[in-house]
């Protein structure tokens, strides 16, 4: 008897040390490949199971990615976790638009916002920030702001099932937040995070058209970026003494090196430079003085083409959004923004 009873205690002890072994086993990691089209459709397909949502999020995201690349194509990333907890879009420094299972976070231009939903009720959580500590409210104004380097920015937590009602409301101050944050840098770690598998998904799956950054195409330098470390080195230079400056001028190599830089550009309606040209008849449209010189190759009034509202920050290529200037106008519309006037 006394056996059978101690027999029956260590079954039960057993039984038990297995059941802790079972529940307290972890889920086994992840390894998705992000360069992988098939892992990227995946992934959105756990996180985003129904097709109509799912092709709203799309739209929603392609739209982002477009509008971005337009403002600096060596500055965003889309980041496919490996354990398909999130897809996140990143622009510079900042996150931009998270998907996950149950809802969609997208940092929108409070102001902007404000204008779009005031007079709307919205099933929304607003989000913000205090340090690390995080800021949830149904009161946009209640919230402070959601990252520190992008003034203005609010999180927006929308619910997968709210999504093809309420979506479209936050384009516009979601992309006047892209415009802030492009100008914080994407970190090096960022980059290497990119999903080339999300870019082939979204382009194959549903007939879009964008292009992964610049970086994940070629190791060049960006001309933006060449431009931008050119200014590094004069303002440092402009630190020294004239004498200091002198003496390393004289130790100077007179001819310069050469370095080969990558450059995303717009291809122009060339109607529109034409229409727009003729349209100024030789006269500089700011100015109002005559072009400064004729061409060698065609004898015409030399005047460049300007867009009013820059075709990188959404402006479209029509004769009514251009203007003919004399070189003189154009650098003043590109370099002296605060002054330049039409």
């Amino acid at each position: 008897m006394y056996k059978k009873v101690l027999t029956l205690k260590l079954v039960i002890n057993t039984d038990r040390i297995s059941y802790k072994r079972i529940f307290n086993m972890k889920r086994p990691k992840l390894d998705l490949n992000r360069n992988s089209k098939i892992d990227a459709k995946q992934a959105f397909e756990k996180l985003i199971p129904f097709i109509d949502i799912r092709e709203h999020i799309i739209d929603f995201l392609a739209g982002a990615i477009d509008f971005a690349d337009t403002l600096n194509s060596n500055n965003w990333n889309v980041n496919l976790d490996k354990n398909e907890k999130f897809i996140r879009f990143n622009v510079g420094q900042e996150y931009c638009i998270e998907i996950s299972k149950q809802d969609i976070l997208i940092i929108c231009d409070r102001t902007t916002l404000k204008s779009y939903i005031n007079t709307k009720s919205i099933p929304i959580i607003f989000r913000g920030h205090i340090g690390k500590e995080r800021v949830d409210s149904i009161n946009i104004d209640e919230v402070p702001n959601c990252l520190s380097k992008t003034k203005n920015s609010v999180g927006c937590i929308i619910k997968t099932s709210d999504i093809p009602n309420y979506l479209n409301l936050f384009i516009q101050s979601n992309r006047d937040f892209i415009k802030s944050a492009i100008n914080t840098n994407l970190m090096p770690q960022m980059r290497e995070a990119h999903s080339k598998g999300v870019i082939e998904y979204i382009n194959n799956e549903y007939n879009k058209n964008i292009s992964n950054p610049i970086y994940a195409k070629t190791n060049l330098k960006t001309l933006s970026q060449f431009l931008e470390e050119e200014n590094r080195i004069i303002k440092k230079a402009q630190r020294l003494s004239s004498e200091k400056r002198r003496e390393l001028l004289s130790k100077s190599n007179p001819t310069p090196d050469k370095i080969t830089v990558s450059q995303v550009v717009f291809k122009r309606n060339q109607y529109v430079v034409i229409e727009v040209q003729e349209r100024a008849n030789g006269i500089c449209e700011k100015c109002r003085k005559p072009a400064p010189f004729r061409t060698d190759n065609e004898d015409k009034p030399y005047l460049e083409v300007h867009h009013i509202i820059p075709l990188a920050e959404g402006g479209e290529d029509t004769v009514e959004n251009a203007i003919a200037l004399c070189p003189n106008c154009h650098r003043h519309a590109h370099y002296g923004k605060n002054t330049f006037k039409i």
